[in-house]
């Protein structure tokens, strides 16, 4: 394609790009994956008596982490000027918009059926999400001697904490107790239905009772508690939500130094005992002064979707066309992309070309790039078109990592404005905090209809001020694969992701999956990630792509 040619494909975008960004007054943060993002905090032995850490998505808030530890992280800012210009729109109930950020809780009200549907069965493998509980009277001495809540996390105006927190979420005693519902038989029904098993199969019940006799049965029914209801602003958390343990510490020196003791155990006291979270644990923060953690567990079916009914970590971004101004976008996720996309043979578009594009992060021309951020390379493909009505941008990042972050993608122009369409487009599921352990693959439709002219958008874009430092094109080539339509391409991707659902910063990156995908679609054995350090311990797993996810255990 010729300057000209380039220049001229682009220019209908030009002027909308222009109108949005002067709307825009968003402070650039920092960038993760292709996304917005906080700046990385750490505090170890939790010296600020708030009860633990305070790093994005960790699973264990006692753990320490550092920015060294993320390849493909950097830090521009506070969290505190992203959540002042949170937008005020809160629309409809609860958990029913992803850009409303009020808690809901309360005791459950529905059917006790359709709750024990809800949670599922008793296994292990949904993810894991820990709370932080405070006494009632947190405040009641006011935002700067807050009690186990550091003010960053406090709003002075509504007196409550600030929505959408780091893990672990704080949320005040009542609120959590008030919101637990006990599911299946108390310890003493459960104990007597054990000995009527007993004495039917020793013989001297009538074989033919129409009484629970099945053990397994029986073990599925012993006492469960479980949390329902919008936990501090976050409308994606997979409700219910099952009370795993609580764990209390003393505040004092002392107290930090040994750590958190287990005082409620839904095994021991909650099965064995019969004991509720609520009579073991409520005193513990209002009348013994002591800080509070609980571990809760999803339903199963959360590690592998964003819904029961449509599993895979993979979500498409659609709308964007070459001319368009402002067009409203449409977020579809999982296995529902494969109706989604169904169409006569016809009418399905065909991929063209493929391309490996590289590029460091910004820093926001206040800092100056350290060693390692010289060596941080973000990976993307970028797939053409037959139809040559737009290109899209597929890459993968941390789990929820756009989601958790008000959906701010580098690959629109308006992710600087303080509330995006991809925001007001983006279902409530989706929004939940990012684990740095798991990854979803994203499809941004973007209004370019070639490599040039998407190239062009991302020059306007260069330098520390702006987006993108050190891009490059490492790799393109025509798609050789014989099955290349677009529904084709959503079963390739889900296959991918739902065979293996794992981050790393070495194994298994942005730079790893996009030298697996251009190999795969292009049809050559030698495509590696760009970067040499991601290259030593690549092992391409293309054939990922192939087969039938479910086929795999």
């Amino acid at each position: 394609m010729s300057d000209d040619a380039s220049v001229a494909s682009s220019a209908s975008s030009t002027e909308h790009e222009t109108q949005l960004t002067r709307q825009s007054k968003f402070k650039v943060l920092a960038l993760v994956d292709g996304i917005m993002i906080e700046p990385v905090t750490s505090h170890g032995d939790d010296d600020d008596g708030d009860g633990g850490s305070h790093f994005s998505g960790t699973d264990d808030d006692d753990d320490e982490y550092t920015a060294s530890a993320l390849i493909e992280r950097l830090a521009i800012g506070d969290e505190d000027a992203v959540m002042q210009q949170q937008p005020s729109f809160q629309p409809g109930a609860p958990g029913q918009h992803s850009r409303c950020t009020r808690s809901s809780y309360g005791p459950y009200v529905g059917s006790m059926d359709e709750l024990e549907d809800r949670i599922g069965p008793d296994v292990d493998g949904g993810l894991i999400f820990t709370l932080k509980i405070l006494p009632n009277n947190y405040n009641s001495m006011g935002e700067k001697k807050l009690k186990f809540l550091q003010p960053k996390d406090y709003d002075p105006q509504s007196q409550t904490p600030k929505p959408r927190r780091k893990m672990p979420f704080p949320v005040t005693v009542d609120d959590f107790y008030g919101s637990l519902t006990r599911i299946g038989e108390p310890v003493d029904v459960v104990g007597e239905e054990l000995m009527d098993d007993l004495w039917d199969r020793d013989g001297r019940q009538c074989a033919n009772s129409t009484h629970n006799t099945n053990s397994d049965e029986i073990e599925s029914r012993p006492p469960r508690w479980v949390f329902t209801g919008v936990i501090n602003g976050w409308p994606g958390l997979p409700m219910p939500l099952e009370v795993l343990t609580i764990q209390t510490r003393d505040p004092s020196f002392l107290g930090r130094r040994k750590g958190f003791t287990t005082s409620w155990n839904r095994d021991k006291e909650g099965r064995v005992e019969g004991k509720s979270p609520s009579l073991c644990c409520k005193s513990a923060s209002e009348e013994k002064g002591l800080q509070v953690k609980a571990k809760l567990r999803a339903p199963q079916w959360s590690a592998h979707g964003w819904s029961r009914s449509s599993p895979g970590f993979i979500f498409w971004v659609e709308g964007q066309r070459v001319g368009a101004v402002n067009p409203p976008l449409v977020v579809t996720y999982g296995t529902n992309l494969k109706s989604h996309f169904r169409c006569p043979e016809e009418d399905d578009p065909q991929i063209t070309r493929v391309h490996m594009i590289n590029h460091r992060y910004a820093t926001g021309g206040t800092k100056v790039e350290s060693q390692k951020d010289k060596l941080t390379y973000h990976g993307i493909v970028l797939l053409e078109w037959d139809h040559a009505k737009y290109c899209s941008v597929v890459e993968t990042g941390f789990l929820n990592g756009l989601g958790g972050y008000r959906c701010k993608s580098n690959w629109y122009v308006d992710r600087d404005a303080l509330e995006t369409n991809l925001y007001a487009a983006f279902p409530p599921e989706m929004i939940m905090p990012w684990k740095d352990t798991m990854s979803e693959i994203r499809v941004h439709d973007v209004p370019y209809p070639d490599l040039d002219s998407f190239l062009g958008f991302m020059k306007k874009h260069s330098g520390h001020e702006g987006r993108f430092v050190g891009t490059n094109v490492s790799f393109s080539h025509a798609v050789r694969l014989t099955y290349r339509s677009r529904r084709n391409i959503v079963t390739y991707l889900l296959n991918y992701i739902r065979r293996d659902r794992t981050y790393s910063e070495m194994k298994r990156n942005c730079q790893t999956f996009a030298a697996d995908l251009c190999g795969f679609l292009a049809g050559k054995r030698d495509v590696r990630p760009y970067h040499p350090v991601n290259q030593i311990q690549y092992t391409t797993q293309k054939h990922k792509f192939l087969y039938e996810s479910s086929e795999y255990r």
